[in-house]
């Protein structure tokens, strides 16, 4: 991706027209190991693949992603992550085939804050798969997608003790903002234009 970035001008919001998913953002892409991987928006079908994701994520990886011990998703959480609208809030999966079949390794997401210009992002990656790339590359397109939904920031609430998490970020964006909020955690605030500069 050659884009001049300094004479792009972000379209304003756009209001979801339906819950389709745009299949047609479909990204192949290789890990650090080697390995091809697909990004792609989540959908609604995506439900119990989801939820096998979920079950193979270690107990500190699912501390990581919610703060808290997070257990087995339920219907209600299924709905929120799958039933998108794109516009507003927007998913991606990391997919690569395996023994026949395919399989989601890392999920990102971002949903808009009520901040003009601004969505709160998350990301987790299975954990026989971190430290390939999976994480930078989801940043990478989740935030392609939103700067065409004029969103210029992403916010994160991070747990301080997830120094993988805040490094990639940092990558991302050299002057991200990092204030400490507490003992526990902090908050993030990075460009989106130079996340994806710098991802690619």
């Amino acid at each position: 991706m050659n884009t001049d970035l300094s004479t792009i001008q972000a379209p304003p919001a756009i209001q979801p027209i339906s819950n389709t998913c745009p299949l047609d953002y479909r990204k192949k892409e290789v890990l650090i190991d080697g390995t091809a991987v697909e990004i792609r928006p989540i959908c609604s079908g995506d439900k119990k693949e989801l939820l096998a994701f979920h079950q193979r994520l270690s107990p500190d990886s699912l501390f990581l992603r919610y703060h808290y011990s997070k257990g087995e998703l339920t219907d209600g959480d299924l709905k929120n992550f799958c039933d998108i609208d794109y516009i507003n809030d927007l998913g991606l999966v990391a997919e690569v085939e395996r023994n026949g079949r395919k399989e989601i390794i890392g999920v990102g997401r971002y949903d808009r804050l009520p901040v003009i210009h601004t969505a709160e992002i998350a990301f987790v990656v299975q954990d026989s798969d971190q430290n390939k790339g999976v994480g930078t590359l989801l940043l990478k397109h989740l935030a392609v997608l939103a700067w065409e939904r004029g969103i210029h920031n992403f916010f994160g609430e991070i747990l301080r003790q997830n120094s993988k998490m805040i490094s990639i970020l940092r990558k991302s964006d050299p002057k991200m903002q990092q204030d400490v909020d507490c003992i526990s955690t902090c908050t993030i605030k990075l460009s989106v234009a130079e996340a994806m500069r710098r991802t690619n």
